[in-house]
């Protein structure tokens, strides 16, 4: 799903991004990136989005050379990934079934299909009852989980999380790590970077490791230490 051959992203001044990174995951993978801030984190997942290109090396995604792609179909790469953010980003005036059904216009899905699938997956991420709240009628965690839905309506093959617990407490993390792996199961490769120690180690999955923008680590059922 995700293969790295030698990658070097370097930011203007010289700072290192990433540095020869080589890594491959695997369609239905579950694996963890982990690191300090400025580790590389935020790089790798930026250039999994093509929002920026490397130095050196090849990112490949979904069996597609991201180097070789044209311009017109990033927007279209980017759709099929599922992406949840730390801060949430839906949008506030919009009820918690405009927010899910909105990825779902953005891609042309017609009406009917529309009016299926947004209660179909707030139902999974139990929000069935809460589809025409306002995003500020919602807890942290609830708002996280409306996140997770709209992530996922479109059922990607590949869904990246990026610090999606970072505002949450501990039971409410707890949650959303049970949601992403549910989604996981149905056969999505996930990707989640985080800081969070104690949830890594609870699910002993894949850990890839990242210091000063090099692989330090990559272990299946790994620890974050």
């Amino acid at each position: 799903m995700i293969k790295f051959e030698n990658v070097t992203k370097h930011y203007d001044m010289g700072n290192v991004g990433l540095q020869d990174v080589n890594v491959h995951i695997e369609r239905g993978e579950f694996a963890f990136l982990v690191g300090h801030s400025g580790s590389g984190k935020s790089t790798f997942i930026r250039l999994i989005l093509k929002e920026l290109e490397p130095n050196e090396g090849t990112v490949t995604v979904a069996g597609r050379n991201l180097q070789r792609m044209r311009r017109s179909a990033v927007p279209y790469h980017r759709r099929n990934i599922g992406c949840v953010f730390q801060d949430f980003k839906l949008l506030p005036n919009k009820t918690v079934a405009d927010n899910v059904a909105y990825s779902l216009r953005v891609t042309n899905q017609p009406a009917r299909a529309i009016r299926r699938k947004v209660p179909e997956i707030l139902q999974l991420v139990g929000l069935g009852e809460k589809m025409n709240n306002l995003p500020d009628e919602l807890s942290a965690g609830e708002q996280q989980r409306v996140s997770v839905a709209r992530a996922f309506v479109n059922h990607p093959s590949l869904l990246v999380a990026d610090e999606p617990t970072g505002n949450l407490d501990p039971d409410t993390s707890v949650g959303i790590m049970q949601l992403l792996y549910r989604i996981n199961r149905t056969g999505t490769t996930v990707l989640m970077a985080t800081h969070d120690r104690e949830m890594v180690d609870k699910m002993r999955k894949r850990v890839i490791a990242l210091e000063g923008g090099r692989i330090i680590r990559d272990e299946d059922k790994g620890l974050y230490r």
